[in-house]
C-alpha cells in the first residue's frame, strides 16, 4: 500500500467516524429509543393558579400577631422576603391534623436546610384558614387566608407549590410528591435562576 493509498484510507476512516453520529441519532428517533424522557420538573409546570399576590393573605409576623401594612403588594413582609427580595417561595396549605401538619413543616423545613448557602434564597409559606395547628419552625412565614385552587375544572389538588420571587406559581405538586424530587426541582430553579452579584 502506497503512501497516499494510505492517506485516502485515513481520510475515509475519518469521514466515516465523523458522519456516524448522524445515522446512529436517526435511527434512535425512529424507534423511540434512548430518547430522553421530555419531562423537565416533578411537578406540573406553569399550572392555572392566579399569583401570590391575589391569594388575599394576611401575613403574621409573630406567631399570632398580623402584619402591619408596610405595602400592599400581595407578596410577604419585607423581613421574611430578605433585603434582596429575590426569594423563591415552597407553599402549601396546613392540614388539619396537628401531628401531620407538624410532619410536613418540618418534612419542608429538613428540605430547605439541605439546600446550604442556596437557603437563603428560599422561603416556606404555610397556609392557614383560621388558625395554625403545629408550633412555628424556624424560618418559616405564616399567613391565614384560603388556599386557592387551581383554575382548570377538575383540577386535582396541590398540597405544595413553588413560586418564583415575583409570586407566580411555577410548579405544582400533587399529595404523592416526595421530598427528593422537590429537592431536585429546587437545585434547578436555583441554578437555572443565579442570584444577582451583591
Amino acid at each position: 500500500m502506497t503512501h497516499v493509498m494510505r492517506q485516502r484510507l485515513k481520510l475515509v476512516a475519518l469521514l466515516g467516524l465523523l458522519s456516524a453520529p448522524l445515522p446512529l441519532a436517526w435511527a434512535m428517533l425512529s424507534v423511540q429509543v434512548g430518547i430522553p424522557e421530555g419531562r423537565v420538573a416533578n411537578g406540573a409546570l406553569l399550572p392555572d393558579v392566579m399569583p401570590l399576590q391575589d391569594w388575599s393573605l394576611e401575613y403574621l409576623v409573630s406567631a399570632s400577631a398580623p402584619r402591619q401594612p408596610e405595602d400592599d403588594s400581595g407578596m410577604p413582609p419585607r423581613a421574611a422576603r430578605g433585603a434582596d427580595e429575590q426569594r423563591f417561595w415552597l407553599s402549601w396549605p396546613e392540614p388539619g391534623r396537628s401531628e401531620l401538619a407538624t410532619a410536613q413543616a418540618e418534612r419542608w423545613w429538613r428540605l430547605h436546610r439541605a439546600l446550604g448557602k442556596e437557603a437563603p434564597r428560599l422561603g416556606r409559606l404555610v397556609v392557614a384558614e383560621q388558625s395554625f395547628q403545629h408550633p412555628q419552625v424556624p424560618g418559616e412565614q405564616r399567613a391565614l387566608g384560603h388556599w386557592p385552587s387551581a383554575n382548570g375544572a377538575g383540577a386535582s389538588p396541590q398540597p405544595l407549590r413553588l413560586i418564583d420571587p415575583q409570586g407566580r406559581v411555577v410548579v405544582a405538586y400533587g399529595p404523592e410528591i416526595t421530598p427528593q424530587a422537590v429537592m431536585k426541582d429546587v437545585r434547578r430553579l436555583l441554578k437555572r435562576n443565579p442570584a444577582a452579584p451583591r
